[in-house]
């Protein structure tokens, strides 16, 4: 059913800025102050994250499953943090996956396998690097939204990438799973010399009006071209005892690219997780984590067919451990129903 989801990174950073009083005040300017306020205090040198939007709807019935799902995503990257140097990339995923799973009794009420696999149709689209400088023009510009769509490059593609995964269900709650990612993760890419441009053909697949009006030259489309993204190979384990429907408590422990991880080219606590959720009264759900040695906690509510999820998290976003550490604040809310 739908479901809308709502990712901050830098919370603490943000609260202990100017950004919380600039959204007060308000005023025509306050996109500009906002975005100078957060290349100034917030960013810093590597690769960032700014704010994740998610929406789709999804169905499943049985072994068959199938959704939609829109993302936008923010970036930041920066040399070294300073203001002058500071770039924005902005990023939007489509993906319509359609899955069918099996389920096999070994042994009848005692173990049992599961088999599935998805296919989706996955569309990215990649804003150009836009630095303050950019930013400030595109702002005082007598038209903002004309001139960011004549002026911004954009990188587009879509692949079909294959998932297929297996469970292991075995008594007392124990599971052990395998998913083999990513399979024919081919993305045929190209570029655009125009955002409009690229809107345009958007709306046109869609058999929609053009929205951009163009009054330069028509865009230019590059020559298509292949970005392969590897597959990788991932674990789980999990634990989930009946104990009563008024407490239902699961234990996790994941581990991504394991060949990665073997061969030496990953290290294990980069690519392990680990989580613990407990149920109380088929309402009220708690949640904590550890995620390459960073915590992670969350709180859920479900009230009939509305379900309220909240989380707090750190990522890293450097090259090892400790590097570059962000948090992350996420709101999800959905509706539902399990027929279950």
């Amino acid at each position: 059913m739908p479901s809308v989801s709502l990712t901050v990174f830098n919370v603490l950073d943000i609260l202990n800025s100017d950004i919380p009083q600039i959204i007060e005040t308000g005023g025509d300017d306050m996109p500009l102050n906002l975005a100078m306020e957060f290349l100034n205090k917030i960013v810093t040198a590597g690769r960032g994250e700014i704010l994740t939007t998610d929406v789709g709807v999804s169905f499943t019935g049985g072994g068959f499953g199938l959704g939609v799902n829109v993302q936008e995503q923010l970036h930041t990257i920066s040399s070294d943090g300073s203001l002058t140097n500071d770039k924005i990339i902005a990023e939007v995923n489509v993906a319509a996956p359609i899955g069918l799973g099996f389920r096999f009794n070994l042994v009848p009420d005692a173990i049992s396998l599961d088999v599935g696999a998805s296919v989706k149709f996955v569309y990215r689209a990649y804003t150009q690097k836009i630095g303050a400088v950019q930013l400030t023009s595109l702002v005082e510009s007598d038209d903002p939204m004309q001139s960011l769509m004549e002026n911004t490059l954009v990188t587009a593609g879509w692949a079909l990438p294959i998932d297929i995964g297996v469970n292991l269900n075995l008594p007392v709650g124990l599971r052990v799973s395998a998913v083999a990612r990513n399979i024919n993760g081919n993305y045929n890419m190209k570029d655009y010399t125009e955002l409009g441009g690229w809107l345009n053909e958007m709306t046109s697949l869609a058999g929609m009006d053009p929205i951009y009006q163009d009054n330069a030259p028509a865009t230019d489309i590059g020559a298509e071209y292949a970005v392969q993204v590897p597959w990788t190979l991932d674990a789980g384990f999990g634990w989930a005892p009946y104990i009563g429907k008024a407490l239902q408590p699961s234990l996790a422990v994941d581990l991504s690219d394991v060949l990665g991880v073997i061969d030496g080219s990953k290290k294990l606590l980069d690519n392990a997780s680990a989580g613990v959720e407990l149920k109380l009264l088929s309402f009220l759900t708690a949640r904590a984590g550890i995620n390459k040695g960073y915590y992670s906690v969350g709180v859920g509510l479900d009230l009939l067919i509305a379900h309220l999820d909240v989380s707090y998290f750190v990522r890293e976003f450097g090259v090892e451990i400790g590097d570059k550490r962000v948090d992350a604040l996420t709101i999800r809310f959905n509706l539902g129903v399990d027929g279950q």
